[in-house]
């Protein structure tokens, strides 16, 4: 009991809100001042923060830049990936029996819906506020909508990520495996992660994309009061982030590489392997955005920086896929199975049943 009230106390104290005047949960003003700013924002009504009252909408449009170009692209790429992306989810959930040492599939699953939900908000929106040269001021409520969104995502599936690789690590060494080989584990993990990543969302500023710099940025662009990094809870979440995904995936390399090979475990070495390539890609399509959007905002970086560092976070979305079709020969012959298109029998194995034909037979 004195564990759960410490537990509580801390939250309470964590939680970065204004102290308010009243208990009336029914006003809007009891509420703490980021409940307010946010609710505000999606109402499409002004704050003292994000204030469109200065300009007329079609003034706010002369201030945004319309890129056709560009526009193209996020839209036809993030469709592209929803092409891909539901049909290797869909093999995931269908062709694969995930129990044992397949558990890991799990997550790259729970990750891979994350992801593919997420292209709407980092490839498809971003492609129309490019097209039509949006700024925050010109659509208040869908950017804050998208924001929070997104930048939910952003943060469960980067540390999603984090956990996938730990969860990796736990197997391969072979310690602290009790913390994570049951789906009921694996599923509290997950469930804390989310109540994190919405936390971080609600009680801190929105990522507003915007066409001038073709970037989520933290400052709505109201005025010339320049880039700010308001966000201290996602500036921390990108360097820890960061700093996990390469030290974690960095360790799972290391012990790969040492690691005796016994000619009794060849099948499950494979498989161990396909994993690891897999987590890797997945891993870097997190980290290479995490560590850029620190740089952007530690360093002076010119204007070109902030929109290829939003590139490196649109591909997250949709890269993955394309990674799991080159890797994992299963989803490949299924996915091209779907297409109607059949690989040479030459390329088909035929695995003797073992003990680890479990694991075997996802890499034939």
């Amino acid at each position: 009991m004195k564990i759960k009230l410490a537990i509580l106390t801390l939250l309470l104290f964590s939680i970065p809100s204004s102290p308010t005047k009243c208990f009336d949960l029914n006003v809007l003003e009891c509420w703490p001042m980021e409940i307010q700013e946010m609710i505000l924002m999606v109402s499409g009504e002004n704050t003292p923060r994000y204030n469109c009252s200065g300009k007329t909408k079609d003034e706010w449009y002369e201030t945004g830049e319309k890129r056709l170009g560009w526009g193209i692209y996020y839209v036809s790429s993030g469709m592209f990936f929803q092409f891909i992306g539901w049909p290797v989810l869909w093999i995931f959930l269908t062709k694969f029996n995930m129990t044992h040492a397949l558990k890991v599939y799990r997550v790259m699953v729970f990750i891979g819906l994350i992801e593919i939900t997420e292209v709407w908000g980092n490839s498809v929106w971003p492609g129309i506020v490019a097209l039509f040269g949006e700024v925050y001021c010109t659509s208040p409520k869908i950017t804050t909508v998208v924001g929070k969104v997104t930048m939910v995502q952003w943060v469960l599936g980067s540390s999603s990520a984090v956990f996938l690789g730990l969860h990796r690590l736990t197997d391969m060494a072979q310690k602290g495996e009790f913390l994570v080989n049951t789906n009921l584990k694996t599923s509290i993990w997950l469930t804390c992660l989310g109540i994190y990543a919405f936390y971080g969302s609600i009680f801190y500023d929105t990522v507003l994309f915007n066409s001038v710099y073709m970037a989520p940025l933290l400052d709505p662009m109201i005025g010339n009061q320049g880039i700010l990094y308001s966000n201290r809870f996602l500036y921390f979440h990108n360097i820890f982030v960061s700093i996990l995904l390469i030290i974690v995936y960095a360790s799972l390399c290391l012990i790969w590489s040492t690691r005796e090979m016994h000619t009794s475990s060849v099948h499950v070495s494979k498989f161990q392997k396909s994993i690891l390539l897999q987590s890797i890609c997945v891993s870097l399509t997190y980290a290479v955005p995490a560590v850029s959007f620190v740089a952007m905002f530690v360093f002076q970086t010119p204007k070109w920086f902030f929109h290829a560092s939003d590139i490196t976070y649109q591909l997250s979305g949709g890269l993955p896929f394309l990674m799991y079709i080159w890797l994992n020969h299963k989803v490949q012959d299924e996915f091209l199975k779907r297409l109607g298109v059949c690989r040479n029998a030459k390329n088909q194995k035929t695995v003797v049943p073992s003990v680890h034909s479990t694991a075997s037979r996802f890499n034939n």
